[in-house]
């Protein structure tokens, strides 16, 4: 998991949240998104032409749309994501607070949009979104190189939950995951179960993941990616007892 910036020591408050919540060592710390030059010169002149014509939407531009970035914010442009060996630290992205997860310990919801404006594809919206007892927090593409961390939280939590994941199911207990739920029995979908026997491929595309029966093209279940907590638990659970 390579990093965006040097690898220094965190500061002593990070420093000290991750020992409480003993994240263990520091894998990568990512910072906030920043404009290009002709973007932010492109802002700039919208807020000087606003001044000069209309004071009043100026000021109202500045502190909804440009104070909430970090070009136009320092507080913004300080806030960090860290990756730690056992979790992770973010800096709320709008407010203040900073929040620590266990990868152990989170239901990780991940949600990815790609807009096509006059049939050329756009930037790749990510939304990872963690929740444990006692904390939340939304991850966006505020921060930069979402394209690596966001598959980095799925592997953690993968690494962190999967083998426990594996023996609960072995143990006869029903495994929660949104819309689906995963017993020895097979995948139940809206109270309507697939015995393991019949379970075919498990397809993930178009921000939905499906199940098909086996022989079967048509999918039987169909669940938006982003209501699938832990998608990558769910989807090595199902790849190893399926049918084929």
């Amino acid at each position: 998991m390579p990093a965006t910036v040097p690898l220094a020591p965190p500061s002593p408050a990070v420093a000290e949240l991750a020992a409480q919540h003993e994240l263990g060592a520091l894998l990568a710390t990512f910072k906030p998104q920043r404009f290009g030059w002709f973007v932010k010169s492109s802002f700039y002149l919208t807020l000087a032409m606003l001044f000069c014509l209309f004071v009043v939407p100026a000021v109202i531009f500045y502190y909804i749309a440009l104070r909430r970035t970090p070009d136009f914010n320092p507080r913004q442009a300080a806030k960090r994501l860290h990756l730690f060996e056992h979790g992770m630290i973010a800096d709320q992205e709008t407010g203040a607070g900073t929040v620590a997860v266990r990868w152990d310990r989170i239901r990780l919801y991940e949600e990815q949009v790609q807009k096509i404006i006059n049939g050329i594809p756009g930037p790749i919206l990510y939304t990872c979104v963690a929740t444990s007892p006692g904390a939340s927090v939304t991850v966006t593409n505020f921060y930069e190189k979402p394209r690596t961390w966001a598959p980095a939280m799925q592997r953690a939590v993968l690494l962190a939950q999967g083998a426990a994941a594996r023996r609960a199911f072995l143990a006869g207990e029903v495994l929660d995951f949104g819309e689906f739920d995963l017993s020895t029995a097979g995948v139940a979908h809206r109270k309507q179960l697939l015995p393991w026997t019949q379970v075919g491929q498990v397809k993930l595309g178009g921000g939905a993941v499906a199940v098909t029966k086996t022989g079967e093209s048509a999918f039987w279940a169909r669940a938006m990616a982003k209501s699938v907590p832990n998608l990558q638990v769910f989807l090595a659970m199902v790849d190893k007892h399926r049918s084929s």
